[in-house]
């Protein structure tokens, strides 16, 4: 049974990384918090604010223990990169405190980014996350088979070339795959590259990986 709060969580999507890709109504629910729990790399983004920080450990129970405790006098914000309802650990949260105890500030994905960076419509396209769970190859493999465009998000460890390597083990050749680094940021970089070549590349820290079957 969900634990319900006295004060709602607020969850809020931060984007891609960029902070201009921040929502107004975010922001303004941001600037609301008593304590702000999130990343490093998210917190950077709100020196600012006279909240208390917390950064997000692994110790999800832990966390999730405090929230509540927190959450009897004070405003406690959550920040999620991309939007919260999309690989994140607002499922976690939602299913500890219920709906009602959730208030959920959408933000922009980096999958929306990534697909208007290859030009590219997505409402036909599959989604995979190796972000954190190298257990998910054999969801994506089964995907790649099955639909035209698969988005993979990935990490330091699961990484561009992994997956092509993971796809050409199991046979799969006759895709592209448009690796997209650091969107919104100055670096942004994004490559187009054939399941061979990509078994190579070497990128740096997290990208979005489209695999689009050939001809389609």
């Amino acid at each position: 049974m969900a634990e319900e709060l006295r004060n709602s969580v607020i969850i809020v999507g931060c984007g891609p990384g960029l902070k201009s890709y921040i929502t107004p109504k975010a922001l303004y629910n941001i600037k609301k918090a008593d304590i702000l729990v999130g990343s490093r790399r998210l917190l950077k983004l709100f020196p600012d604010t006279g909240a208390k920080r917390i950064i997000i450990e692994k110790n999800y129970k832990l966390l999730l223990k405090k929230i509540a405790h927190w959450s009897f006098t004070r405003q406690v914000v959550v920040l999620v990169s991309g939007d919260p309802c999309f690989f994140s650990y607002t499922k976690m949260i939602v299913k500890k405190f219920g709906r009602a105890s959730c208030i959920i500030i959408p933000g922009l994905s980096s999958i929306q980014l990534a697909f208007a960076a290859i030009g590219e419509s997505w409402e036909d396209a599959a989604f995979v996350s190796v972000h954190g769970r190298s257990s998910g190859y054999k969801e994506l493999i089964k995907k790649v088979k099955d639909y035209d465009k698969v988005a993979v998000l990935t990490d330091k460890v699961n990484t561009p070339a992994r997956i092509a390597c993971k796809l050409m083990d199991a046979g799969i050749v006759k895709r592209r795959m448009f690796i997209c680094e650091n969107l919104s940021l100055s670096n942004e970089t994004v490559h187009e590259k054939t399941i061979q070549s990509a078994m190579n590349l070497s990128t740096n820290g997290s990208s979005v990986v489209i695999i689009k079957k050939t001809g389609s």
